[in-house]
């Protein structure tokens, strides 16, 4: 089985369909997750008026499954749209993946 990593991409609101329009035009990939979330930070120059009084700003966070050859290529694409907001992201291995109902695959 081909060593599948996921690529974990935390981007402010304003960015969200930059980042959702950049993926879909990526061929390599086959999808993608997207959940809304509250970040929290000690960092509060970004937050607006109402995010300092919430204490978190409204976020959204990416996985995408690839393959390590895909890495580059899928880091340089999201490189534009994100390195304005200083997005942050991290990858990780997986040890298996798959679909219920389905042989498993081992990472």
């Amino acid at each position: 089985m081909d060593d599948v990593q996921m690529l974990v991409a935390i981007v402010p609101a304003e960015i969200k369909d930059d980042v959702v329009d950049t993926l879909i035009a990526l061929e390599a990939i086959s999808g993608f997750n997207l959940t809304r979330i509250a970040g929290f930070s000690r960092e509060h120059s970004q937050f607006s008026l109402r995010e300092r009084v919430e204490g978190h700003r409204e976020m959204y966070r990416f996985e995408v499954l690839h393959e390590p050859a895909q890495e580059e290529s899928l880091l340089q694409a999201l490189e534009p749209v994100c390195a304005v907001a200083r997005a942050r992201y991290w990858i990780l291995p997986l040890r298996a993946h798959g679909h219920f109902g389905l042989p498993r695959a081992e990472g």
